[in-house]
């Protein structure tokens, strides 16, 4: 698969000459040096919650007719970790009918010692859409990082930006207008290595759920998530790397160092991508049976296993197409619709409008109390966006995995080509 990550990315890759090369004529285990890039990775963009009262804490508050305190507390919202600083105070507002932000950035808790950047916008005149980030610079804030078990410095690329509309609060007006963003850079580590002869790249990152871990020959580019049969890998899973498979063992504490452990298998083990062999999970349907996905093909070629819920609207908009898949494969094909969702009531009251008459199987997607907990059968299949489509054949190989239409279509030509 080739598609492009970014393209300041892939020349980051090529131009990293400092990479330890693990020379390999063998199978065994190693380890690949790893650097980190700060500004290598892809952006992400924050916005700060709006103060509805003044901290005792925070002084040199200025006096402006229009104005929002706001805050960007890290921990929540940048990282899982615990950093400290833990938050940054700013304000927005307008003096002299010109837009103004200044934010906290040497954490004194004192806003009158701190930079004004200026934007010429009036209140209400400004238009939707107009990149206000060119109008700021990228600063460098450095901050305290417990992770892995010990605290570590970090450096975190960013730029503050007045909010471009992407934000709307419908009843607040000033909210609106005065909402602060913040522009990051997120953090990946980079590695190269030889194996047999052939030369790979592997790429770390950190994504909601811990970290995240990529690997690709030295020619191609990573997968992403904006590739449709994108499988996020993570640590402890098993890849292949030309005839062999590796378990990504352990990193070490600073992300310098990543280990992978030989698995000498003989056979391909189960996963959860194009061209692995799925586990044969047990679990119970809607109505509360046991069963599995073997026992679910039966007496058919193939499972075509659909994630969705009735609050998805791209699953919503491609239920038309599984239910006509159901109707021309009937005899061939097995279906097991899994609906993330709210409620049990709403999912059988589709189910029966819509006359999806196949396999079900309900997973609760909000908890009483407020509590939320991810579905084991999601996690174990790195399931994250819907729908989701999965093919399996007799034997629980994946013949197809991704989202949205594209996985449908590829399921379509392959029972097509089987007929």
């Amino acid at each position: 698969m080739k598609k492009i990550l970014l393209l300041f990315l892939a020349a980051t890759l090529f131009a990293c000459n400092n990479s330890k090369e693990i020379e390999k004529t063998g199978v065994g285990d190693f380890s690949v040096a790893l650097h980190k890039k700060i500004d290598g990775g892809d952006q992400t963009l924050y916005t700060f919650r709006i103060l509805d009262s003044i901290p005792e804490e925070l002084k040199g508050i200025p006096d402006l007719d229009t104005m929002k305190l706001q805050y960007f507390k890290f921990k929540s919202s940048l990282q899982n970790d615990s950093i400290q600083p833990k938050q940054i105070y700013a304000y927005t507002g307008y003096e002299n009918g010109k837009y103004v932000m200044a934010y906290d950035l040497n954490f004194n808790k004192d806003l009158s010692d701190d930079q004004k950047h200026y934007f010429n916008r009036q209140f209400g005149r400004w238009k939707r859409g107009v990149r206000y980030d060119k109008e700021t610079e990228y600063d460098t804030l450095t901050y305290n990082e417990y992770f892995n078990s010990q605290v570590t410095k970090n450096s975190l690329i960013y730029k503050m930006m007045p909010n471009d509309s992407s934000i709307v609060h419908p009843n607040n007006v000033i909210k609106t207008e005065l909402v602060l963003r913040m522009l990051t850079y997120n953090h990946w580590w980079y590695g190269t290595f030889s194996l047999n002869e052939k030369e790979y790249k592997v790429a770390v990152s950190r994504s909601w759920n811990g970290m995240s871990y990529a690997f690709a020959t030295k020619e191609d580019d990573f997968s992403t998530r904006m590739d449709y049969d994108f499988v996020e890998i993570k640590l402890k899973d098993t890849i292949q790397l030309g005839a062999s498979y590796f378990r990504i063992d352990t990193i070490n504490s600073n992300f310098s160092e990543l280990f992978l452990k030989d698995l000498k298998l003989k056979e391909k083990p189960t996963g959860f991508a194009e061209g692995d062999k799925i586990k044969d999970l047990k679990f119970n349907d809607i109505r509360f049976r046991p069963t599995s996905f073997s026992r679910l093909i039966g007496d058919k070629e193939y499972l075509l296993i659909d994630f969705w819920g009735t609050w998805c609207a791209p699953c919503l908009k491609l239920n038309p197409e599984v239910i006509q898949l159901n109707k021309d494969h009937a005899e061939r094909l097995s279906i097991l619709s899994l609906s993330y969702d709210d409620e049990k009531s709403k999912v059988f009251e589709h189910i029966k409008n819509y006359n999806m008459d196949w396999n079900h199987v309900f997973l609760q997607r909000n908890l009483k109390g407020g509590l939320k907990k991810y579905p084991k059968i999601l996690k174990d299949l790195r399931i994250e966006a819907f729908p989701t489509f999965i093919l399996l054949d007799k034997q629980l190989n994946i013949l197809v995995r991704g989202t949205g239409k594209e996985a449908l279509t590829k399921t379509k030509e392959i029972l097509a080509k089987a007929e």
